[in-house]
């Protein structure tokens, strides 16, 4: 069953759990993941798939591209900005949408200032590992960075 314990028997033991995880992939209609890559990688060892990869396996996952709503997102319309522009005002918006973000973040606002932004977990495959390697390379600049 779907909530069959983990390792395999069926009736609960002293130090024994539910998978609760096992259960939802087995009672979900279907199964996603944030991309294709990761929905292979997944399945291609019981230590990338938390030993679920065979569950996986028989019920079938689906990588979805990381993406956005280009309509409710749309920088001609966005509500959250006083900024707006398309392709061929992005240039002349992005200096005022720059200041706005280092205003917004309690940085000083200064056009000159280069401003270094990463948004994403803060783990190796995000390249956050990459960031902090290199950050006494330009930390005595005048720089700022923003990380979300």
């Amino acid at each position: 069953s779907s909530f069959d314990f983990i390792d395999g028997y069926d009736k609960p033991v002293k130090g024994r759990k539910i998978n609760w995880m096992k259960a939802g992939l087995l009672e979900s209609d279907t199964n996603i993941t944030v991309s294709p890559y990761y929905a292979e990688e997944l399945i291609s060892d019981d230590a990338k798939g938390v030993e679920l990869d065979s569950i996986l396996r028989k019920t079938g996952i689906k990588g979805i591209v990381n993406g956005m709503d280009v309509q409710e997102w749309d920088p001609l319309t966005d509500k959250y900005t006083n900024v707006k522009y398309d392709a061929t005002t992005v240039m002349d918006a992005k200096p005022l949408l720059k200041e706005a973000l280092q205003a917004e973040v309690g940085l000083p606002v200064d056009s000159k200032v280069p401003v270094i932004g990463f948004i994403g977990r803060l783990e190796e495959q995000k390249g956050s590992d990459i960031l902090a390697a290199t950050i006494s390379e330009f930390i005595d600049e005048d720089v700022q960075i923003i990380v979300l």
